[in-house]
């Protein structure tokens, strides 16, 4: 169905009554028309054209999520191949900022080693294969020294001390004794790797989404949570359960009082990635009172400087008036938000950028959630997850079911330590805890024979049909 921008807020909020019948497939899907803003804009593509045999995509064999055979080839042309997010630009934001950055068996540096000059290298001498480091993140180094035997690397990554040179024979010292480059991108806020000598272009890879991710403002942002979670799941398993949104109604019942987890805006776009938008503020069509401004909704007026007394209007409303709210000069967020839609202002925007990382984007702060494979085992891996925050006024916070505790400085003063949990104990927060136990029992289940050794997906569940079409193109090239 198509509409204009204005017939896509009446179809949302006014003119779908909650017990609608619905019977096509696709009855569900809001597909408004292009709309001013540029990133705001629908997609030029539909799925069925990026993908003309997404129909064989409805099913999927259980094998890939489990199989080591799976997980061997895709180390061989996914991981090596695809543009990643490796971490966030603030934490090398001087020369000898440096982090480490993991995929599957590989280990990756990146450092800034110049003002405006940022490097990435294997994390392995090219003595004996020893790691380099070890730590997490690190700041003002001038060199790497390996901790078995002192040879030491610039920041540029060349070699400038082989100790005991002279013990070496001739034939040993011969190859390139250099570190290993790896192609390193730094843009809107965040650090990207190829581990490919000669990678599809940045800029073509991530064209469609770039202008979207770029009004969200990273680079003016600052980490306040960093978890890496170990979770005994297939990493596509994990990243699955953040494709769809068929599940929220079930898993996350809380929300359905000022979420609309049902009409929602699907964009699909060349190389994998693709986007939800999910109207914040408004009513889920599950939930049976849409009118009643509920304990949700008045608490997101109030945090928005919205007095529910005298509010001349009902819970269709609630979403407008947050977002006249926010454009006022004094907003209770103390944020500029020129520059955003008025979908912007309330709505969860939600990309997923292929292979393995997905955003819930707000004005006020970013989730950012990403999916790597276990070194060796197919059946386990890990669910990083890092929350940025702008620069609010004191006493706001990120959206809360980004799961910052209460206690956390989210003033940008203190860049907090990386916590490394399990699916026991993930310190995620209500609404991740409740997507990380799913993970579990999904991965579990995957080994039924009750399943006859293939899942099936919904029309809710598009994203993850384009994602594992686009895997396929990867590993099939």
């Amino acid at each position: 169905m198509m509409a204009t921008k204005a017939r896509y807020a009446e179809i949302r909020f006014n003119d779908r009554p909650i017990k609608e019948p619905l019977t096509d497939p696709e009855s569900f899907l809001l597909e408004p028309g292009t709309v001013t803003a540029e990133y705001e804009a629908k997609s030029p593509w539909r799925l069925d054209q990026l993908h003309p045999d997404i129909a064989d995509y409805r099913t999927a064999q259980t094998s890939r999520f489990i199989a080591p055979a799976a997980k061997a080839q895709e180390e061989d042309k996914l991981w090596n191949k695809a543009w990643l997010i490796a971490g966030v630009a603030s934490d090398i934001a001087q020369p000898g900022d440096w982090f480490r950055f993991d995929i599957g068996p590989q280990s990756i540096i990146i450092v800034r080693s110049k003002p405006d000059e940022v490097n990435a290298f294997y994390n392995v001498c090219k003595h004996r294969g020893n790691e380099l480091v070890q730590e997490d993140f690190g700041n003002g180094a001038t060199s790497f020294t390996c901790i078995l035997h002192s040879w030491r690397f610039n920041l540029k990554g060349k070699n400038v001390r082989v100790t005991d040179r002279e013990t070496f024979r001739e034939e040993a010292l011969c190859q390139n004794l250099d570190l290993t480059p790896v192609q390193v991108r730094v843009w809107g806020g965040l650090v990207f790797v190829n581990l490919d000598a000669d990678p599809v272009p940045f800029e073509d890879y991530y064209a469609d989404v770039m202008p979207m991710l770029a009004s969200y403002r990273m680079d003016e942002m600052f980490v306040v949570k960093d978890l890496s979670v170990e979770v005994p799941a297939n990493w596509k398993t994990m990243y699955s359960v953040f494709n769809e949104n068929y599940h929220a109604h079930a898993t996350h019942p809380q929300i359905k009082p000022y979420v609309d987890d049902y009409f929602i805006q699907y964009d699909f776009y060349r190389h994998g990635h693709n986007r939800n938008l999910f109207p914040v503020a408004a009513v889920s069509p599950r939930w049976p009172d849409g009118r009643f401004i509920n304990m949700g909704l008045a608490y997101m007026m109030q945090e928005a400087g919205v007095k529910t007394s005298g509010f001349k209007g009902d819970a269709r409303h609630v979403r407008r008036a947050i977002q006249a709210a926010k454009r006022q000069p004094d907003n209770a967020y103390g944020l500029d938000f020129a520059g955003f839609t008025d979908n912007q202002l309330t709505d969860d925007w939600n990309p997923s950028i292929f292979p393995n990382v997905t955003m819930n984007m707000h004005p006020e702060g970013v989730l950012i959630q990403r999916f790597r494979p276990h070194p060796t085992d197919p059946e386990r891996g890990y669910h990083d997850v890092i929350v940025l925050s702008a620069k609010l006024v004191e006493g706001r916070r990120p959206p809360a079911y980004m799961g910052v505790e209460e206690d956390v400085d989210v003033s940008g003063t203190v860049r907090p330590a990386r916590r490394r949990t399990t699916h026991e104990n993930p310190q995620g927060g209500e609404v991740l805890e409740q997507d990380i136990a799913n993970m579990v029992t999904l991965q579990r289940g995957m080994h039924s024979r009750g399943l006859n050794g293939r899942i099936v997906f919904s029309e809710q569940e598009r994203r993850i049909q384009h994602f594992l079409a686009e895997l396929d193109r990867y590993l099939n090239a």
